[in-house]
């Protein structure tokens, strides 16, 4: 080969090598970068962290050529497992590829929340009533159903797993002691009523503790003379093994069913304002009086009048009680069927618009009327009894403004309330309690009710509503 020949293939050699050099200088190259830092091959995520793709930075001849890179990618962040991003950049000549992998990790513990305290009180840690706990995870979701429980002396551990196997526990104390009475519960009614002279045959009481599986140490204390008319109480205490007590009343009412019961009895100096037959129009103005001075009274409603009446004085924390729904004497002292069907309605009516079903009464006439024997001779004897036997307090009363009676028949309506208010200083004593008589159906009583309370205020009186601790006023029973 001659000398030319050889310089010219060298220098050829030299060009190829030089271009292959310049080529391996200005070949893109695609970097990736992640959290600031360049990523050669796998990313690892947290599941349900917000993933964002890498950063990519290309360049070519000193030009960023990072936006013509085409970006492929199968990346589910909601789902554990590998995935890959391929990059891609076609520019002269160079077909340049990259891929990175990435891999969707689970790397947070679930929680589990206790309900209750993560100290209690409890007989031992065997007798602990579990209060429930719950468990999630950000992954796998409610996961409370994995919960293994595991007892050990005074501790009460809870554990739980999640698919990536993240473990947390929690635990509960169990402080033992008993510091918890026994409850007590009366057999029978809280209520008796016994006739003079007669015998209440004490029903006992139900008791259980939550530590005692029975509690011997049980004493009553009953003072009950019934040989004379009065309120008596029976109490029962007992006492658990950790010295713990509690205690519980019965109250027994002896009464003489020939004579007046408790007329001169009660609270001395209360006033009970008590309005019968409504609601009706005037008993919103009387609920304004009542709630300017606020005092609270007893209604004993009919069947009358708008149901809004009747839950407004709910509302405002008077007594609803029961008076019949119909008031007629004819029908509901025809028969005995006949009162209590009358006394349901209305008492369902009551429910309805309360939630609550009153058992304070009031008869038509009071339980003294002798309007009653023209349609059922003795029934007001039976009534007066049977009303007692089935829960129910009935309520006479002591004074009376005549507001419905002798009142009622004056020829306006100033000389009605002057009338009226002359009966009620009249009616008005402090040696007892004063169950008063009105009618909230009319239009007089109302207008001169703030006149009445005024008076009774300056003298002393003070004002209560009827409920079923008050000492009842009973009649003497006429039929």
């Amino acid at each position: 080969m001659s000398r030319n020949k050889i310089i010219v293939l060298s220098i050829i050699c030299g060009l190829i090598i030089l271009m292959l050099f310049l080529l391996l200088e200005i070949k893109p190259e695609i970097i990736v970068y992640y959290d600031n830092i360049e990523i050669n091959d796998e990313i690892n995520q947290e599941v349900f962290n917000d993933f964002d793709l890498p950063v990519i930075k290309c360049n070519f001849l000193n030009k960023d050529v990072s936006n013509e890179v085409v970006v492929t990618s199968n990346v589910n962040k909601d789902k554990l497992g590998k995935y890959e991003i391929n990059y891609n950049l076609k520019k002269f000549i160079f077909n340049i590829n990259k891929t990175i992998t990435v891999n969707i990790v689970d790397n947070i513990k679930p929680i589990i929340l206790l309900n209750g305290e993560n100290e209690v009180h409890a007989c031992s840690i065997q007798s602990y009533n579990e209060e429930g706990y719950s468990a999630s995870d950000n992954y796998d979701g409610d996961l409370t159903d994995k919960v293994i429980i595991e007892k050990e002396n005074d501790i009460i551990k809870y554990t739980v797993k999640d698919s990536s196997n993240n473990e947390k526990y929690i635990t509960r104390k169990i402080l033992t002691s008993d510091i918890e009475a026994p409850k007590i519960k009366l057999n029978g009614k809280e209520v008796v009523y016994v006739k003079l002279n007669e015998k209440y045959n004490d029903e006992g009481i139900s008791v259980s503790d939550n530590c005692d599986t029975s509690i011997s140490n049980i004493s009553i204390e009953n003072k009950v003379d019934y040989s004379k008319v009065g309120v008596y109480e029976i109490i029962y205490t007992a006492v658990d093994s950790s010295n713990n007590s509690s205690s519980i009343k019965r109250y027994i009412y002896v009464y003489d069913p020939n004579t007046g019961v408790n007329i001169n009895g009660g609270k001395k100096g209360v006033i009970y304002l008590t309005f019968d037959d409504g609601p009706s129009t005037y008993t919103p103005k009387i609920l304004d009086i009542l709630s300017k001075y606020n005092i609270k009274a007893t209604f004993f409603v009919t069947n009358n009048g708008k149901d809004s009446v009747i839950k407004r004085e709910f509302d405002e924390g008077h007594t609803v009680a029961l008076h019949t729904a119909t008031h007629s004497y004819k029908k509901v002292y025809k028969s005995v069927d006949n009162y209590f069907k009358d006394l349901e309605s209305v008492q369902n009516r009551v429910y309805k618009i309360t939630g609550e079903k009153p058992m304070i009464i009031r008869f038509p006439g009071g339980s003294s009327n002798t309007i009653s024997k023209n349609y059922s001779k003795g029934i007001m004897t039976i009534l007066t009894s049977e009303v007692l036997l089935r829960g129910y307090h009935y309520f006479d009363w002591t004074s009376v403004i005549e507001d419905a009676g002798s009142c009622s028949s004056k020829k306006n309506e100033v000389e009605k309330e002057n009338c009226i208010y002359k009966y009620f200083v009249k009616g008005l004593s402090k040696k007892r309690s004063n169950v008063v008589l009105m009618h909230d159906i009319k239009s007089y009583t109302a207008n001169k009710l703030e006149d009445m309370i005024n008076y009774a205020i300056k003298e002393g009186y003070t004002f209560e509503k009827i409920t079923m601790e008050t000492e009842q006023i009973h009649h003497k029973v006429n039929n």
